[in-house]
């Protein structure tokens, strides 16, 4: 067993919630309706989000599993590094090859511009610091084309929404762990043909439309667009900002405290033109990102701002325990809203940062 199966990790935050009509736009799209869509009932955009980037990248090809089984396991998320485990057995590896592949990455026996490429994705993950024009240019001169630089960076960034949700979220790894070890996991690749069909797919780059992209954050999705997953990292963010559990001035200001605190000053100047369009005054918004507190915040805004500066990094049982504590008081739905947003912020300031700014 490896070191991420050791890291403590508490039950679930949420019950389970039945909710039909994501159960069949899950199964419609992946084949399948994995055991966790159940905990996404009340906010159902997470889990659609979930299953719809799941497609293959178009630039970067078999180092995105790759990527998200490093990223997954840098960021100790049980979860999505069992799963990623799970999905590597059903693609045919064996147990010790996955080791071996592992082992690699650590001991630099990969090929010098894949290390290359996983240390930018790492870099993306961590943010401390982010990868900026230097490890950008030594991507350019090992043979990445742009586009290819900012899938990277984007895939990086999906891997991160993930790890985020699954582990803030505390959601069960027990089956992917055991599974993933056992000498079955191999077998469950005729189960899974969809998901898997889904996941090996190299699409054609796509035309880049941006006449539609006004939302939130267009200015970065305008710069993806033409990647296989802007216009899904797009639907996500408007689907968030349309979901009824939380107010989009406080989804706003979930950007702006997680922008502020990895120093993304693209992200955070969007965050505060959102909220200037909500309303809300520039002295109250130096204020709340200052203190993560201010006279002019709601009662949840208040309870929201310092738990949601604390998923930039974190440890999973610790950000576990403070979630359930903030779940008691903000309620089920509210509590998978904030988690889902914080989530989706981790990936877009990150990103930002990696392609935008540095």
């Amino acid at each position: 067993m490896t070191a991420v199966t050791d890291v403590e990790w508490l039950d679930p935050l949420v019950v389970p919630e039945r909710n039909r009509e994501l159960e069949r736009y899950v199964k419609q799209e992946a084949g399948l309706v994995p055991p966790h869509t159940r905990f996404f009932g009340a906010c159902p955009w997470i889990m659609r989000a979930d299953i719809d980037f799941d497609v293959g990248c178009a630039h970067i090809g078999p180092l995105a599993s790759l990527i998200y089984l490093i990223v997954s396991r840098d960021n100790s998320c049980r979860f999505c590094y069992g799963g990623s485990r799970l999905f590597m057995r059903m693609a045919g590896m064996s147990e010790m090859q996955i080791e071996r592949l592992e082992q690699d990455v650590e001991t630099a026996r990969l090929e010098p511009r894949v290390h290359l490429a996983l240390d930018f994705a790492r870099r993306v993950s961590r943010s401390n610091p982010p990868p900026g024009s230097v490890e950008r240019k030594e991507l350019c001169e090992a043979g990445y084309s742009e586009a290819a630089i900012r899938e990277l960076a984007l895939f990086a960034g999906i891997t991160i929404f993930h790890n985020r949700f699954a582990t803030l979220l505390a959601l069960p790894p027990q089956f992917a762990e055991r599974v993933a070890s056992s000498w079955w996991g191999g077998l469950l690749r005729f189960r899974f043909k969809t998901l898997l069909r889904r996941l090996g797919s190299q699409p054609e780059p796509e035309a880049p439309s941006v006449d539609s992209d006004v939302g939130p954050y267009a200015g970065l999705t305008r710069t993806l667009a033409g990647l296989p997953h802007a216009r899904l990292v797009r639907r996500t963010l408007d689907e968030a900002w349309a979901s009824p559990h939380l107010r989009p001035r406080t989804k706003a200001l979930i950007f702006a405290v997680i922008a502020r605190g990895l120093g993304s000053t693209s992200a955070e100047a969007e965050a505060c033109r959102l909220l200037a369009a909500e309303g809300m005054a520039t002295d109250a918004i130096a204020e709340s990102l200052a203190n993560l507190g201010s006279p002019a915040l709601d009662a949840v805004e208040s309870l929201i701002l310092p738990y949601v500066r604390e998923t930039i990094w974190y440890q999973p049982a610790s950000v576990q325990r403070r979630g359930r504590v903030l779940g008691e008081q903000l309620g089920h739905a509210a509590l998978l809203e904030t988690v889902g947003v914080a989530a989706l912020a981790n990936m877009v300031c990150r990103i930002a940062l990696a392609i935008d700014e540095a």
